[in-house]
């Protein structure tokens, strides 16, 4: 089976998809396999979709950095603190579906929007992570 030339293999999708379902891990090491190994450069849609997915986990690991230092101090002044303690209490720690709460609800299904997306090769749209990405190429 010949590709056209625009194109996307099957292989360089699932990549994609890999990369965001692991948080950029599968993408990385890819790249790196590629860059030492096979010495072959990757194609454009899959570079910038495995450093989307690495910018979406470091923005993810700053956010729970930030929200572990600063919940404990916001929780212990008085009125603020039962409120946000409410609020933590149903976004992270209620079941919504089984034993997933609604945060992890929502962020499965993000990933399943970026993968789908990545499946039928098209680039995702993420306002801030979208534009880094593609900068990196200009």
């Amino acid at each position: 089976m010949q590709l056209s030339k625009n194109e996307t293999p099957l292989f360089e999708r699932l990549i994609a998809i890999g990369s965001y379902m692991t948080f950029g891990t599968v993408g990385m090491i890819y790249l790196l396999l590629n860059y030492f190994v096979i010495k072959k450069p990757a194609s454009r849609f899959l570079t910038t979709n495995i450093i989307q997915s690495f910018i979406l986990s470091i923005l993810y690991a700053i956010f729970s950095l930030l929200y572990g230092i600063f919940m404990p101090i916001l929780v212990s002044i008085p009125l603020v603190g039962k409120i946000l303690l409410f609020i933590h209490n149903f976004l992270f720690e209620t079941p919504i579906y089984f034993s997933w709460s609604f945060i992890n609800f929502i962020i499965v299904l993000f990933l399943i929007y970026l993968s789908l997306f990545a499946l039928f090769a098209k680039l995702p749209y993420i306002p801030f992570v979208t534009d880094i990405s593609k900068e990196i190429f200009k």
